[in-house]
């Protein structure tokens, strides 16, 4: 087994910062897991990401972590969901040109909601972790109006701090594409085979909007919701290992 650092071409300019784990099988046998973090976070999620990237690669996948624009180690820009939508795309492309024909996605948090979004052609499954379907619930109708009369006096992104990365740079149109996104319309659309894990005490993304979002899903063996209890958002430890091996087992399901 393998960590490399890898830069990522984009289709618009510049690079995406990654990471590949490799099992050091050839590509084009083996299973590859393309893996989003969330908003705020980065490639390695805080050592959660390495962890899982991992444990895929002693249940015998090759894993791809990367930063989205505007995040972790990339230069800063303004975050919109189209934007991820396009960065994750320009991965699969990236992993398509190394060999790989078995290509599965994981999504945490903002990342799932991104996954979603993007319904990737050829992916054999998909896991969201805690997906952030609904995060524009938590911003009342004041805030958003507030927001938008802000944007038409100023185009300047609000900074946003990211822990241990640099602020985040945030403007009105963040919130306008994710409360303008049909979530409804993409989940029963969305083929390819979906796991959904979610931790029970999340007070970020609520354990009620993911099992409500859940059920927009077409309802066959395809598509499974897992409830972690006593997990929130921050899942770790315990928790973690139960989201990881609920994984691979999907993983092995359909690869």
């Amino acid at each position: 087994m393998s960590q490399k650092i890898i830069s990522i071409p984009r289709s618009t300019k510049g690079n995406l910062n990654g990471l590949h784990f490799e099992t050091g099988q050839p590509y084009e046998k083996t299973v590859v897991v393309i893996i989003c973090h969330g908003f705020g976070g980065d490639q390695t999620e805080w050592g959660r990401f390495t962890k899982t990237a991992l444990n895929f690669n002693k249940a015998g996948f090759d894993a791809v972590t990367f930063d989205f624009s505007g995040s972790g180690k990339n230069p800063r820009e303004p975050i919109t969901l189209s934007k991820q939508v396009q960065d994750l795309k320009d991965v699969h492309e990236w992993v398509k040109s190394k060999g790989y024909n078995k290509i599965n996605v994981l999504g945490l948090s903002f990342g799932g909601l991104t996954t979603l979004a993007a319904n990737l052609d050829n992916i054999r499954a998909t896991i969201f972790w805690a997906p952030a379907f609904y995060f524009t619930r938590h911003v009342k109708k004041f805030h958003f109006i507030m927001a938008f009369l802000i944007s038409k006096f100023s185009n300047k992104p609000r900074l946003m701090p990211s822990l241990n990365n640099e602020p985040l740079m945030i403007q009105y149109d963040f919130l306008k594409e994710g409360r303008n996104f049909d979530v409804e319309g993409a989940l029963a659309n969305y083929l390819t085979p979906s796991l959904l894990i979610q931790g029970d005490k999340d007070e970020r993304i609520l354990y009620d909007w993911n099992f409500e979002a859940f059920q927009y899903f077409p309802q066959t063996e395809d598509y499974k919701f897992v409830k972690i209890l006593g997990a929130g958002h921050d899942f770790k430890d315990d928790h973690l290992d139960l989201f990881i091996e609920n994984s691979i087992n999907w993983l092995k399901n359909y690869n």
